[in-house]
């Protein structure tokens, strides 16, 4: 019994002495975790940003080319008019 007193003691004392260290490296681990974190979600706003401006400018482009059909309807529209005689 007094070896497994002392055993227990013992051990009990080398939890406690390396607690310490597991929470510096518990601490360590998360302060890690949260910069991946952080880091992984910049980049993923990073890419969404991408993708936005990229979608924005394709809308300009088609804007600008539907704005030019449009045009080009009308000049159509006048070439059939005189054409036909109509002008």
């Amino acid at each position: 019994r007094r070896q497994a007193t002392e055993y227990s003691t013992s051990s009990s004392n080398e939890e406690f002495e390396s607690k310490p260290s597991l929470t510096h490296k518990a601490k360590r681990a998360i302060r890690k975790r949260r910069k991946l974190e952080k880091e992984t979600k910049q980049l993923i706003k990073q890419e969404e940003l991408k993708r936005l401006h990229k979608a924005q400018a394709i809308q300009r482009q088609l804007e600008e080319l539907e704005e030019r059909q449009r045009a080009l309807e009308i000049f159509g529209v006048e070439l059939e008019r005189e054409l036909r005689g109509e002008a």
